[in-house]
């Protein structure tokens, strides 16, 4: 059953539901300190993607399971006017849901996400560069030993995901706890990806968290060209608010939660 793909912790039961979905690899843990804020106003849910942090796998196709899964849960809790917030690849599978036309999706509130993640780690990337990535990819996390791959995934977790160190541990223990064949996969499966077509015509508003922090640090670029940058990553996406940082990493809204709820709570007041 594609329900097996999911796990649902339902923590409050007033107003219209908030589902919180999270990166690869990571427990919805991540999303406690802002479902905290939510739980008086809304609905909120916590999903957990099966292979992850302890979460009994699955066999792939990951994505489309994870898709059908949760499309299947709304539908069968008859949830409407929903808010889909998710980081990273949580945001990939919010929009990847919101595409379907048969759930009622209202707004998406994305951290850290890019309609074609590709672009960002290489724009002129070709077929042949993406295969060797993702063969490298399915190497480090299928292959390593255990040492190199916990060293490996702190290394991640401290220059790349968060500046606060019990944020940096609990990641490591979630991606030590995760199936490594699901990790390696599910990041193939958003890389190898290319949601640019359908969100020419996206209908649902999304707030888009992006931080500058890594451009500004190893590329000397200033905040004032993140325009530029998000609008060839985006391309003619509509509907779409960009929120720009330099002070957190990826995991924005662990890094930066006060800012992350301010504009959070700003935008879902315009959409209401």
């Amino acid at each position: 059953m594609a329900q097996n793909a999911i796990v649902v912790n339902q923590i409050s039961e007033q107003g219209n539901p908030i589902i919180f979905l999270p990166h690869i690899g990571c427990s919805s843990e991540m999303w406690n300190e802002i479902a905290a804020h939510y739980k008086n106003t809304h609905s909120v849910y916590l999903v957990d993607f099966a292979g992850f942090n302890g979460q009994k796998a699955i066999d792939s196709p990951y994505t489309e399971k994870y898709v059908n899964a949760l499309s299947q849960y709304i539908k069968g809790e008859h949830l409407k006017n929903i808010i889909l917030v998710g980081q990273n690849y949580g945001a990939f599978v919010a929009v990847k849901l919101a595409i379907d036309n048969e759930v009622n999706i209202k707004a998406i509130i994305a951290s850290d996400f890019y309609p074609k993640l590709s672009m960002v780690i290489d724009r002129d990337i070709t077929p042949e560069k993406l295969e060797k990535m993702k063969t490298g990819i399915r190497r480090g996390s299928m292959q390593a030993d255990d040492t190199t791959f916990t060293a490996n995934q702190r290394q991640t977790a401290e220059m790349m995901n968060f500046s606060k160190a019990e944020d940096i541990n609990r990641f490591v223990q979630w991606q030590q706890k995760s199936d490594r064949k699901t990790l390696a996969e599910t990041l193939c499966e958003q890389l190898e990806s290319n949601l640019l077509p359908q969100l020419k015509n996206n209908k649902t508003p999304m707030l888009v968290f992006t931080t500058w922090y890594f451009a500004k640090k190893y590329r000397n670029m200033t905040i004032s060209e993140a325009d530029s940058v998000l609008k060839e990553m985006y391309g003619d996406t509509p509907n779409v608010i960009h929120k720009v940082t330099e002070e957190a990493k990826d995991f924005i809204p662990n890094d930066q939660p006060e800012w992350f709820i301010g504009e959070a709570d700003n935008f879902l007041k315009a959409v209401n």
